[in-house]
């Protein structure tokens, strides 16, 4: 990624589990790398690199604040990775909703009066339905959860300013990412402070599955993408294309720290994304991207195991 030198590279979410690890990795290459968090955002994720970047605070629903911002910076990359984190309760619905769309409208609406690249615009596997087999970019958009629904209203407006208006834009598709700075009410992180903290976790009923797909390997498709001309204006799943149940992971976690996790199966409530099936089809990213992951679940699993003892010294 030595073309990324220098280049001026603005991550919308940069305090984010998946915008620090874009900052981190895009620091390490040389680019000059700005951020626009909120003013209340916690910074901890950027710890040890916040004096490397610039960071811009402001509200994303604020159109002119946002068009000040991409003025200014003039980027020649973005990295749309700004989401309200899980599943929202009933009553927060509408303006979960609000904040993503009006968020993402307005970053689009800045750019278009600029010379830019690429935007990466990451979206989610949560935008399918439920299938019983690997999904592809071409199927049916049908998501079954609120946060699905949201996804694909930004997604779908993505699409709009890359039909109407020839915007440079590539649409990715993540699945289950897991790894460091993950939100710690997650599946891995809390299995692995359960375990290393030797108390007893809660656990869905058994068979529940995802696609789980490393950081580090969601980082560098976010970054091959940002530099393939024949991925813009195009929509690409980014997983692993395999898929394990929750009772598998932790398997694999145990493995990995050769101890017991205590689990209380059943006693954890179904959520809205828990599925049989759930695993990308990932043909598209092979043959557009040349991507695929180096990392197979023990590999990553070992790497978060590693962060996370040395960065909570649990």
């Amino acid at each position: 990624m030595n073309d990324l030198k220098g280049k001026r590279v603005l991550i919308t979410g940069a305090a984010g589990f998946i915008g620090s690890n874009l900052a981190r990795k895009l620091l390490e290459t040389g680019a000059e790398v700005h951020g626009i968090v909120r003013e209340s955002t916690d910074l901890w994720r950027l710890a040890g690199i916040d004096s490397s970047l610039a960071l811009h605070e402001t509200d994303l629903q604020d159109f002119k604040k946002v068009k000040k911002i991409i003025t200014k910076v003039n980027p020649q990359l973005v990295f749309n990775a700004a989401m309200p984190h899980g599943h929202p309760k009933l009553e927060q619905q509408k303006d979960y909703l609000t904040n993503s769309l009006l968020s993402t409208a307005n970053i689009l609406e800045a750019l278009s009066a600029t010379e830019y690249d690429c935007l990466i615009h990451l979206g989610s596997s949560l935008e399918y339905s439920s299938d019983n087999k690997p999904f592809k970019e071409s199927d049916r958009t049908e998501p079954t959860t609120f946060r699905g629904v949201t996804k694909t209203a930004t997604s779908l407006l993505c699409e709009h300013y890359i039909k109407s208006r020839n915007n440079p834009i590539v649409i990715l598709r993540l699945f289950s990412v897991y790894g460091y700075f993950e939100h710690f009410s997650r599946l891995i992180p809390t299995a692995i402070k359960a375990t290393l903290s030797n108390k007893t976790m809660d656990l869905t009923k058994l068979g529940y599955s995802r696609d789980l797909i490393f950081i580090d390997d969601v980082v560098e498709a976010c970054l091959v993408a940002s530099q393939t001309k024949k991925a813009i204006g195009e929509t690409i799943n980014v997983g692993s294309g395999k898929q394990w149940k929750n009772e598998e992971v932790i398997d694999q976690i145990q493995a990995v720290l050769g101890q017991k996790i205590k689990v209380n199966i059943g006693s954890y409530p179904k959520s809205p994304s828990d599925k049989s099936y759930w695993a990308a089809d990932t043909a598209k990213a092979k043959r557009l991207l040349r991507w695929e992951p180096r990392y197979s679940l023990q590999e990553g699993l070992k790497k978060t195991v590693a962060w996370f003892e040395k960065y909570q010294g649990v």
